[in-house]
């Protein structure tokens, strides 16, 4: 029998490989291995989180792209339609390549949400559209520079588009990072993320059953979790 090793495979071997003799804590690492962030950058989103007293939910890469954050740059705005409006998107590997610029992107974090503890308990939504804004601003710059993938951009559930104009929603199979001060929880699919943002009172959850968005003005026909009245 002859085996054969993918270079996705060895790629993801080699990266948790030096992140154990980096001394990136096993849980991390273990964690990374699941959800395809980077090891590093799971020990950075738990400690931001941590110091913060932040929820921050991020969508996890596409498999394999756990090779290769801090070797190619994360997928940036640019890099995700052409000239034509078509969507590029990454492959099975993780990694990309624009079909006109030719730049080699990975599959980037793509965050979902922030929320922030308030005293007396639960947690307040962050206004995350923007990450160069106010006070999302102050957390995402002290995780520039240790992040080995950065965020590229604001919160996906806070992203209002024009009318008549599509949004990324959420598919059955979208898997979901939670960083919950200082804890790493996996979330499989859009199932389990929803049953997160309920049991954490984490108000809206943006999307109908079937992970479409729902628009600001259209809620009211919708309770909280975005089911049918």
């Amino acid at each position: 029998m002859v085996l054969r090793v993918q270079i996705a495979e060895l790629g993801i071997y080699n990266r948790l490989s030096r992140a154990e003799a980096d001394r990136v804590a096993p849980s991390d690492i273990a964690f990374a291995q699941k959800s395809d962030v980077d090891p590093e950058d799971v020990t950075t989103f738990r400690l931001a989180t941590l110091k913060y007293g932040l929820i921050v939910i991020i969508r996890c890469p596409k498999r394999g792209a756990v090779a290769w954050h801090g070797t190619f740059k994360p997928k940036r705005c640019e890099d995700g339609h052409d000239s034509m409006g078509n969507r590029v998107t990454s492959g099975l590997s993780g990694l990309g390549v624009h079909p006109e610029s030719g730049n080699l992107f990975v599959s980037d974090y793509d965050m979902m949400s922030m929320w922030r503890r308030i005293s007396g308990g639960g947690f307040r939504k962050v206004d995350a559209k923007n990450i160069d804004d106010g006070e999302v601003r102050a957390y995402v710059e002290w995780m520039k520079g240790k992040l080995r993938s950065p965020l590229q951009h604001g919160a996906q559930d806070d992203f209002v588009p024009e009318a008549g104009k599509g949004h990324m929603d959420v598919a059955e199979d979208c898997r979901c990072a939670a960083f919950q001060e200082g804890e790493a929880i996996y979330l499989p699919d859009r199932k389990a993320t929803h049953a997160y943002y309920v049991k954490m009172g984490l108000k809206p959850w943006p999307y109908d059953p079937g992970g479409v968005y729902i628009r600001p003005e259209n809620r009211g026909k919708f309770n909280p979790w975005g089911l049918p009245i």
